[in-house]
């Protein structure tokens, strides 16, 4: 048994996504953030390790000016220990390394500018590590970060973790601190005396040999934002409120456990060992990086091991997938992120170009770049992340404002002219076509059913292909579950998020259809003559060519135009089809020549088209047929429908001020069906207007050899 007091290290993470609503930043910081502080100014034996991520501190200091006053307060108390990490809370494994140096330096220099010192050490984005990541860790100032105690048992140590461990890459070191599996479990779930027991165990259990030392670390929303939350940490009706009360034991037993900073500690005492940690993060994530039938065999393997009381035995060597496999599981999330690094080459070249002056001249650009990384967008587990149409929305915002930046600086585009290049954006190994103007950019991908990926209406900055399909998830099987009961918890209790399983949205069981295909523009349908709409929309549906998600080949291209061509099968026939996507002004077409070798052939030829307003029933975006008037249920986003062959189908976005109009000809029946998902989010399973999806439909098209069927699809953008 350990005498001496247990020191505890407490480290609190504060984050808000860029691009999440004013109202979200504003309630959390009434029932969490602003809450945490006050009860610090009056509990001046507690020290803690706070972080906030850049675009919370952003709002707080524009928006809550007081806050800083009382962190500069606790601060300068010593009550406080700040901790550095990427500013606006980047994946720094998967980004350039002159960008998670700046987004370090960034976040030290802010910290510095405002509160007077720089931190020392810093948080870890998702407790991501690789082992990589300690010398550009140490390379951008800090000394120490945390991990989960997970990370350690991977490595293969079994005994008590106390204090930290340093590791190091190519000679140069950085600490390590083990965050207490025990304590995340129970701060602020048990009750306060319940917690004060798990930190007694701990320090009883601690041989003399080894230093008291336990690290905390864990999400500030846990205090307040997180579900059923607030009314437990706060005072509420006879419940004094978890904080307080766990603060007022902690006074009173202070000869048993004392708070302590990291940076102190560091200073003060010698690492308990060396380590040498694999790429990890926290059990979920592991979970949650892996197919969805993967997760199914992962949590099935886990169940017999549970079963048979032998998964602790096997728990450190029970890891599922890594962060970056989510780029593989999600070709969108891979898209967005190819196109953060193919913004982050042309800045680079940018500022290159500009010499000395070239990072101040460009340091708006900059700042739009680093927000465009903010990782939340780029994954999805628990919450919401990259099924949320606004999050992408504020990442591809920024990256086309950094990206008209830097073209302005490399002389892309000054003189109104197109520009085309060809390129594997997405890494692939497969070339990629870029067209670009003063008002589009279009990614075009060949091998991908020729279709374009993004489409960039630039004077808006708004990419109207920011598109999630439909996928099968590992928690869908748990979601249909929830949806045949009520989810109803025992009143008072109080559940940890990962343990929350409720319903937001109704019919979400029939959400549950998944696509065939990706969700581009120009995508390649022969139907069959039977199809219907409803039967499209939910995937029951006869797809007669090999057109949709097969490769094309790059025939010719020039600064605005890329020609297409393959050889395929359309109901046993060889059928060829050459299409030519032309970029001019603020329109986009695709050009079709399609024509059958044999035959004849009779076909339903449906080009479809997917584009976003974001918001599927918001009354400042709808649909709109010139010279026709729609009822009021059909001009909703969400309206599925067929329109008459004639005028073309406008999307109007009166929030942004400019419209989509998709135009066909010859003119074809239009066809249109909301495309929504059924996700996980925090508080339960949701729905989510994804995109509106259009395809102009040639019924009954007649191939006879040498005589092909032509016809054009266009999306045109215009503002108002």
């Amino acid at each position: 048994m350990n005498h001496q007091p247990l020191q505890l290290l407490l480290a609190i993470h504060n984050h808000q996504p860029d691009g999440n609503f004013g109202h979200v930043f504003s309630a959390a910081y009434d029932d969490c953030y602003g809450p945490v502080v006050d009860a610090l100014v009056e509990a001046p034996h507690m020290r803690v390790a706070l972080h906030h991520t850049g675009a919370l501190f952003e709002w707080i200091e524009r928006e809550r000016p007081e806050y800083f006053e009382k962190l500069r307060l606790l601060v300068g108390r010593k009550q406080v220990e700040l901790l550095g990490g990427g500013f606006y809370e980047p994946m720094l494994a998967v980004l350039p390394e002159r960008d998670a140096i700046g987004q370090i330096h960034m976040m030290s220099e802010y910290i510095a500018e405002r509160f007077g010192v720089r931190p020392e050490g810093m948080w870890l984005a998702e407790r991501v590590w690789e082992p990589g990541l300690a010398k550009l860790i140490a390379d951008a100032g800090m000394k120490f970060t945390l991990v989960d105690d997970g990370h350690f048992r991977a490595a293969g140590e079994s005994g008590l973790l106390r204090g930290y461990y340093v590791t190091e890459k190519a000679g140069t070191p950085l600490a390590i601190f083990p965050i207490d599996q025990k304590l995340r479990q129970a701060i602020p779930f048990l009750k306060a005396w319940e917690t004060m027991d798990v930190l007694e165990t701990l320090r009883q259990e601690t041989p003399p040999h080894l230093d008291p030392v336990v690290t905390y670390g864990d999400d500030g929303e846990k205090f307040g934002v997180w579900p059923k939350t607030k009314e437990w940490v706060w005072p509420s009706g006879d419940n004094v409120g978890w904080i307080k009360e766990f603060h007022r034991l902690m006074g009173e037993r202070r000869d048993r456990v004392v708070t302590q900073h990291f940076g102190e500690y560091l200073r003060a005492r010698p690492p308990t060992g060396r380590i040498y940690l694999p790429t990890a993060s926290y059990d979920e994530m592991g979970e949650w990086a892996l197919p969805a039938d993967a997760q199914q065999r992962y949590l099935e393997v886990r169940k017999s091991l549970e079963q048979r009381n032998e998964f602790e035995k096997a728990r450190a060597f029970f890891r599922g997938g890594i962060w970056q496999n989510f780029l593989a599981k999600y070709p969108e999330a891979n898209f967005m992120h190819k196109k953060m690094v193919f913004v982050s080459n042309k800045l680079e070249a940018a500022e290159a170009r500009l010499g000395s002056d070239g990072k101040h001249a460009l340091d708006h650009a900059r700042r739009e770049l680093y927000r465009a990384q903010c990782n939340c967008c780029y994954w999805h587990g628990l919450f919401g992340g990259l099924y949320l149409n606004y999050l992408r929305d504020a990442v591809y915002h920024h990256l086309i404002e950094a990206e008209l930046q830097a073209d302005r600086v490399l002389g892309l585009g000054d003189d109104g002219r197109p520009s085309g290049i060809v390129q594997d954006v997405d890494a692939d190994l497969r070339p990629e076509v870029v067209l670009s103007n003063a008002h589009l950019a279009a990614y075009i991908k060949p091998d991908l059913g020729g279709g374009v990926f993004e489409l960039d209406y630039r004077p808006k900055r708004f990419n109207v292909l920011n598109v999630l399909g439909r996928r099968p998830e590992g928690y869908h099987t748990r979601m249909l579950e929830a949806v045949r009961r009520s989810g109803q918890h025992a009143p008072g209790e109080v559940k940890s998020i990962h343990d929350l399983v409720e319903v937001k949205s109704a019919g979400l069981e029939d959400l549950l259809n998944y696509d065939r295909h990706p969700r581009l523009a120009f995508i390649d349908h022969f139907l069959g003559g039977d199809t219907s709409l409803d039967g499209l929309s939910r995937g029951r549906y006869e797809e007669r060519g090999d057109f949709a998600a097969g490769a094309y080949e790059i025939v010719d291209h020039d600064d605005s135009s890329v020609r297409l061509h393959r050889r395929g099968q359309v109901g046993g026939c060889v059928v060829t089809v050459d299409k030519t996507i032309v970029l001019e002004g603020a329109r986009l077409s695709c050009d079709y020549r399609v024509q059958v070798d044999g035959g004849p052939l009779t076909v339903t030829f449906a080009p479809e088209v997917n584009v976003t307003l974001l918001a599927g029933d918001a009354p400042d975006r709808y649909y709109r047929v010139p010279g026709r008037e729609l009822p009021a249920d059909a001009r909703k986003l969400v309206s599925r429908g067929e329109t008459e062959a004639g005028p073309p189908l406008e999307l109007v976005n009166e929030w942004d001020k400019f419209l989509i109009r998709i135009v066909s000809s010859p003119a074809a029946a239009t066809w249109r069906y909301p495309l929504e998902t059924a996700s996980q989010s925090e508080g339960g399973f949701e729905r989510t207007y994804q995109a509106s999806v259009i395809l102009s439909v040639w019924r009954g098209v007649a191939l006879h050899p040498g005589a092909p069927f032509c016809a054009r699809v266009s999306i045109e953008l215009e503002s108002f």
